[in-house]
């Protein structure tokens, strides 16, 4: 840290101290640091490209220039918004205050602020001619069933199985299954990648003021060119679907819908699409399978049960589903 410190002062002119460790944030390494009475949010990225590091902040000024509230990272001396030290890559931000509620307890007032914010993200990111390469992929049937039979092979190398590996069992069983009967290709959807999107937009990407509207939006990593219908659906499902409750849920889902629909306007043949483009990313996903027993990397272990239940939920009520949402 202390030569991170000293790369600060030199590109920022700031004496910085007492690095605090950010816990939150499952894939992060992040510190708060204090500087004459004033604290900074100092992020590290988790990938090393120089150039997609630009994408990134390119997007966010666009973005908050755009009257979106984007915290924008710190310029420095060299007229960068990040820098290199110690084998990564770094960004410092101005520290903000904000509200994250649990999931799950979200006021009305704010399920619509986030649904009327992505709207407003998607109406700016429709006429965006942002130069950034990433653009949604679509799901690859062959890839996804090969990649499936490795993670069965390294899961049946095991003597015994733990909770999570019976689980990743299951999950892979229900994905093939459910893989092999669909005959759908992306193309099938008239949804073109044409959009800029946040890429991980959900309630804890956002903080909250005192009256319950989106004060600050962050963390826009995943940003690229996608069908808005296939972000607004990861959203929404994400954000308020745990697979547990059901269609008890649906009264948040409906109000978000409702939120981003007045904000921009969507047609029911495009939620319908949508719903279905998100579930076939769904079971044609094996990411947190493959991050634990291709990479070892057990830090995303904790997402896997809603996952599988979402997925599950999907599964078996994608037309009620679809049906209950069409009211919105």
């Amino acid at each position: 840290m202390k030569s991170l410190v000293a790369r600060i002062k030199k590109l920022y002119g700031l004496e910085l101290h007492s690095p605090e460790r950010v816990a939150k944030g499952f894939l992060s390494e992040n510190h708060i640091l204090l500087g004459d009475g004033t604290k900074y949010f100092l992020k590290r990225y988790r990938f090393d490209s120089k150039d997609r590091i630009q994408e990134i902040h390119v997007a966010k000024r666009y973005f908050a220039d755009g009257g979106i509230p984007v915290i924008l990272p710190i310029v420095n001396k060299e007229s960068s918004t990040f820098f290199f030290c110690d084998g990564g890559y770094f960004a410092l931000f101005p520290f903000v205050i904000g509200w994250q509620p649990e999931r799950g307890s979200l006021s009305d007032i704010a399920v619509e602020s986030l649904g009327e914010t992505l709207g407003r993200i998607h109406l700016l990111g429709r006429d965006a001619d942002v130069p950034i390469k990433e653009r949604f992929k679509p799901w690859d049937k062959q890839e996804a069933l090969e990649r499936i039979k490795v993670i069965d092979s390294e899961i049946k190398k095991k003597s015994e199985l733990t909770d999570f590996d019976k689980l990743a069992l299951e999950s892979i069983i229900a994905k093939k299954r459910l893989m092999e009967a669909n005959l759908a290709v992306y193309e099938d959807f008239d949804l073109p990648a044409d959009h800029l999107i946040h890429g991980d937009y959900l309630d804890h990407n956002v903080f909250f003021g005192t009256d319950d509207h989106v004060s600050h939006v962050f963390d826009l990593e995943k940003t690229e060119y996608s069908p808005r219908m296939f972000e607004l659906f990861r959203s929404l499902m994400y954000t308020f679907v745990s697979g547990r409750a059901g269609l008890g849920e649906m009264e948040k889902v409906k109000r978000y819908l409702g939120a981003y629909r007045k904000v921009y306007p969507t047609r029911d043949d495009e939620l319908s699409s949508g719903l279905k483009l998100f579930y076939l990313k769904v079971i044609h996903g094996t990411w947190i399978e493959s991050e634990h027993y291709l990479r070892n990397n057990m830090r995303i272990d904790h997402f896997f049960l809603g996952d599988f239940r979402r997925m599950s939920y999907l599964a078996d009520h994608l037309k009620e589903f679809e049906n209950e949402i069409l009211r919105s």
